[in-house]
């Protein structure tokens, strides 16, 4: 075990009802990193970034057997609070939800959510919020209007800012750039390496060359398994399964 390791993801198996969507998955997470889930739609990798922060909670007939630890403690431990996780693990989207509320709202709502109403406070965390998002020089004029009239990017760099107002230790990403164009997506991207510096990043999507430009390592799933992991340019360039080498020179998809 790598002291280094934010998360741990240990003998994992996940089923919906009967169906089994995960199955036997090992993978550790290095603090400070981007990691990259790839592979075929239906593979497992959003059923998976979705236990993270226990977003499966809601659904009755799930169920896991295995263990997925953050900073060596089990997100399933009865005694862990799951508002309390999600303010240590966000969440953003694959498609931007930006609520019906200011944009200035949107971003504060965490904390009003943790109990906090101090307005300097709130006002100094959305402003390093939208900053650190990219966003504040944009939107710095109109704060207290809805986010109906910001671009389809904007709106995921709004929904960003609101994920790390919390200073999270994980950002959770689900193909967020799936509805951007290349312009949009290439501010996402360079976003993502800078919130590194600040906390672990695990991201699911399917452009390959996405998970090339901004991630660590990357981790192939096919068929609910973990077939191979790896720095992000070993597993691209000499990957050791011919299933990920089908999949990353496009035979697979």
């Amino acid at each position: 075990m790598n002291p280094r390791d934010m998360l741990h993801v240990d003998s994992f198996s996940f089923w919906y009802g009967r169906k089994q969507a995960l199955d036997d998955v090992s993978l550790a997470v290095g603090e400070g990193e981007i990691t990259a889930l790839i592979g075929p739609s239906g593979c497992g990798k959003t059923t998976l970034l979705r236990n993270f922060n226990r977003l499966h909670d809601l659904n009755d007939e799930v169920s896991h057997h295995g263990d997925i630890r953050i900073a060596g403690r089990s997100v399933f431990d009865p005694a862990a609070e799951v508002i309390a996780l999600r303010r240590r693990v966000g969440m953003v989207f694959q498609k931007a939800n930006p609520f019906p509320d200011s944009l200035y709202e949107n971003v504060v709502f965490p904390l009003r959510v943790a109990g906090c109403r101090d307005p300097r406070t709130l006002d100094e965390a959305a402003e390093r919020s939208l900053r650190e998002a990219f966003l504040w020089d944009e939107v710095k004029d109109r704060l207290h209007v809805g986010a109906a009239g910001l671009s389809g990017g904007q709106q995921q760099r709004l929904c960003i800012a609101r994920a790390i107002v919390n200073r999270p230790e994980i950002l959770l990403m689900d193909e967020p750039c799936s509805s951007l164009d290349p312009v949009a997506t290439l501010k996402i991207e360079e976003l993502l390496c800078r919130l590194k510096e600040q906390c672990t990043i695990v991201i699911v999507t399917h452009n390959l060359e996405q998970a090339r430009r901004v991630a660590d390592r990357a981790a192939f799933f096919y068929q609910g398994r973990l077939i191979e992991t790896g720095p992000v340019l070993d597993l691209f360039t000499n990957p050791r399964d011919p299933r990920t080498e089908a999949y990353v020179r496009g035979r697979m998809g």
